[in-house]
This record gives structure tokens, sequence and C-alpha cells, in this order.
């Protein structure tokens, strides 16, 4: 199973999917990214960002998918 985590005080140490969550658009509305933690951040935006909770479930699979068991939702600015 994996385990969604928001906004952690701790980084976690073993490889994890991280989401990057965000307000965006008219009407302002969650949105996000998500990478794996060893690799690059492809700093998505625009039309590359989806709903936040379509992101999450997207996250979650890949998680499985790689046999990961994190998913960490960071909120940016």
């Amino acid at each position: 199973m994996v385990s969604v985590i928001w906004t952690p005080a701790d980084k976690p140490t073993e490889r994890h999917v991280v989401v990057h969550a965000h307000r965006d658009g008219m009407p302002a509305a969650d949105k996000g990214y998500f990478f794996l933690s060893d690799e690059s951040d492809w700093g998505g935006s625009g039309p590359f960002d989806m709903r936040l909770d379509e992101v999450i479930d997207r996250a979650k699979q890949k998680a499985s998918d790689e046999g990961l068991h994190t998913v960490v939702v960071v909120r940016k600015p």
C-alpha cells in the first residue's frame, strides 16, 4: 500500500514520489505535478499541471509501479 504524506517536517530518506501542489487558474483550483525523488524536478506548469486529486492518484500509481511506498505532497508558494 502507498502512503500519502502532506508537507512532512522531514523529507523521507528512501526513494519516493514527490507531488508539488499549488493553486492556479481562474477560478483558482488546486493543481500540481509529480516526479521521482531521485530524478530532477521538471517544473510542471501551465498545461502540464493536472487537478490535484488526479495528480495524487497518478503519483500513487507511479509509486506502486516503481515498488515505492511513499508519496510526499509539498505545497509550492
